[in-house]
């Protein structure tokens, strides 16, 4: 990912006279005082703890706003890196998609000196997380390298987090060209939350969804009537399901389970909160469904609705 190229405009209030290398900036002083005023503004509208959605993203796009132009505008200061970084920082919290944007605006605006290199070091690690997400493993380590002079605790436990990630990468990645149509699944040997065994050999001859789900996920709980429908419909004529759960706690897995009358067997798959199955079969996201066939082979892939109950029927008709 390239380093962000800022465009920068002539400020519009006074301050030092433009020069032909670069925009008018404020003097020293007046610039202190103006991020002053910015913060002081900022917290004014800052909403409160029991704030609305849409309260909290008003702030977030105004903060974006303000602090932004702020530290476009003052490149190369300890005050336009405090502006950018607070705003790296805060969209990275709220989980906004301009996040890594403005943490590489902040390392692109922050002066040699000045600053708090801790707070650099944070920008670095959100820059290297966002690239991360983008899983540009390479990337994530190139701007790990920038934080071990800045803060040694913070790059050895990145450079950690970093070795764990690139493995769940490379195990999703695997799984994705196993876990195909017209191949075999990984092995399931589990219990289930009832205690009792869930073998997917043991179901050769039924035709057989896997769905990963947990209580938590929209989709999931809304696609849920139709999959009970369907197992009501079609467990007779040989359809079985099995339920693997990415649930946080077991309260909510009981409560879903009994609210939705699921009749099939779950599998928890939160045990030490690892999703060790969820990550073996290289599941990106839910609602994630593998169909299997008579032999055990996947036959489908992430199928919902009427597309799934079809290919179910389908499959149903077909010889073991």
């Amino acid at each position: 990912m390239q380093a962000l190229v800022l465009v920068l405009a002539p400020l519009a209030h006074g301050g030092e006279a433009a020069s032909k290398d670069g925009p008018a900036k404020l003097d020293p002083e007046a610039r202190h005082n103006e991020y002053a005023a910015l913060q002081k503004e900022m917290e004014a509208a800052r909403p409160a703890n029991d704030a609305t959605q849409e309260e909290v993203l008003a702030y977030v796009e105004l903060a974006s706003e303000k602090y932004g132009k702020f530290a476009r505008e003052n490149p190369q200061t300890a005050e336009g890196f405090e502006a950018a970084s607070s705003l790296a920082m805060l969209l990275a919290q709220s989980g906004h998609k301009d996040a890594l944007k403005h943490a590489e605006l902040a390392l692109a605006t922050a002066p040699k000196a000045g600053v708090d290199v801790k707070r650099v070091a944070v920008c670095w690690a959100l820059l290297a997380t966002g690239r991360l997400q983008k899983e540009d493993a390479a990337g994530a380590r190139e701007a790990l390298k920038h934080i071990e002079p800045l803060d040694k605790q913070m790059y050895t436990q990145l450079a950690a987090q970093l070795d764990e990630v690139e493995k769940q990468l490379a195990a999703i990645k695997e799984a994705a060209l196993k876990l195909q149509p017209g191949k075999e699944p990984f092995p399931i040997e589990e219990q289930d939350t009832t205690g009792k065994p869930v073998s997917l050999a043991a179901l050769k001859g039924k035709v057989v969804v896997i769905d990963f789900w947990a209580p938590w996920c929209g989709p999931c709980m809304a696609e849920m009537p139709a999959l009970v429908q369907l197992y009501q419909e079609q467990h007779a004529q040989g359809l079985e399901i099995i339920g693997v759960s990415l649930d946080k706690d077991a309260g909510s897995l009981e409560a879903a389970v009994a609210e939705h009358s699921i009749p099939w067997a779950i599998i928890s798959d939160h045990k030490g909160g690892q999703n060790a199955l969820a990550r073996k079969w290289g599941i990106r996201s839910i609602p994630a469904t593998f169909v299997l066939d008579r032999k055990g082979l996947i036959r489908h892939l992430d199928l919902r609705g009427a597309q799934l109950a079809q290919a179910v029927a389908k499959l149903l008709g077909e010889k073991p």
